[in-house]
């Protein structure tokens, strides 16, 4: 039998960073969180990034000197050959940044860095929603909206190691901005989270009524979370369910478009959005994404479900990686 791995994976984020010990078989034997404080800089994070690791060390019981690699998914551009962050989604300062480099200094081991959506995509196709898949998109709804592409049973990276980015596919050339990023139609700027805020605040300043600022009161928040949308919904708010249903159809457009192009085994949606929501989104997005499906032959062996890892795709997929990388 072949000895037991550990890897320590790491999904850096734009307000938090979770860690976790993981084995070659991808069980999460220990993990940590801790706030990402992406104002303080980039060495101030390098070293929350440390911190997150050690503690998941600690929880796992877990010695550094038996970890063999180091994964980390980042949420932007990736130079994953020379292990450089080049450009972050949501982290200020971060331009060329060697990590594989800073994290080699704390532990001498393998060190693989990617986007973080891919390597979520990969933990959900090696141990969650996709296992036995050998095609699958992954498509995360939440802030943004973000990807991840299985094909033949290993990530399709593209040409510029740049593929994936289904948020960016465009769903209405003349539709609104994407926020932040400028990219106009694409399905981030229709049905993120983002978007569906953008169009509940646009008809409530318009006069519409809604019980959406009663529940942000009631949360003590400025803004529309997904588990407020969620509650909305639950409500029969007459402004949010029309808000959400176009979200849905226009994530149904994508996901035909999806199943046109690549022909995959499963589709698997997660995110916040999709996580409060769950089989009433879904349920909305298989009826269209079925109808505007060109091939209908055994159409109903193509699945689209809900992700099964939550936050732990992330590290699991990082962490696998890189053991992959050894």
């Amino acid at each position: 039998m072949a000895a037991t791995k550990y890897a320590i994976g790491v999904d850096l984020g734009g307000t938090k960073i979770l860690a976790a010990v993981v084995d070659n078989h991808g069980n999460v034997l220990g993990s940590a969180k801790k706030s990402t404080q992406a104002e303080k800089g980039v060495e101030a994070v390098i070293k929350r990034i440390v911190k997150a690791a050690e503690e998941a060390l600690d929880d796992a019981n877990v010695k550094k000197d038996h970890i063999a690699a180091i994964g980390v998914g980042a949420p932007g551009l990736i130079d994953s050959a020379r292990g450089v962050v080049l450009n972050l989604t949501n982290l200020p300062g971060w331009r060329n940044v060697e990590l594989a480099r800073h994290l080699r200094s704390w532990h001498p081991a393998t060190v693989v860095i990617s986007n973080d959506v891919r390597m979520a995509a990969i933990g959900e196709h090696r141990k969650g929603a996709g296992r036995g898949a050998h095609s699958m998109v992954v498509v995360f709804v939440g802030t943004g909206i973000g990807g991840g592409i299985i094909l033949d049973d290993r990530p399709w990276v593209g040409f510029r190691s740049s593929a994936g980015e289904v948020g960016h596919m465009i769903i209405a050339a003349d539709g609104p901005f994407a926020i932040g990023n400028g990219i106009r139609g694409g399905i981030e700027a229709l049905a993120s989270r983002s978007a569906i805020e953008r169009d509940l605040r646009a008809a409530i300043a318009a006069g519409r009524k809604s019980i959406l600022p009663e529940l942000m009161r009631e949360k003590e928040t400025d803004t529309i979370t997904s588990s407020i949308l969620a509650k909305a919904v639950s409500k029969n708010d007459a402004l949010t369910m029309e808000v959400m249903r176009r979200a849905a159809r226009y994530l149904g457009l994508h996901a035909a478009s999806l199943i046109n192009i690549l022909d995959p085994e499963v589709l698997i949606y997660g995110g916040g959005v999709i996580e409060s929501l769950g089989e009433w989104l879904l349920s909305q997005i298989r009826e269209v994404a079925f109808e505007h499906a060109l091939n209908k032959h055994h159409l109903n062996k193509v699945r689209i479900v809900e992700a099964e890892l939550g936050d732990r795709a992330g590290v699991i997929g990082a962490a696998l990686v890189a053991l992959d990388a050894v």
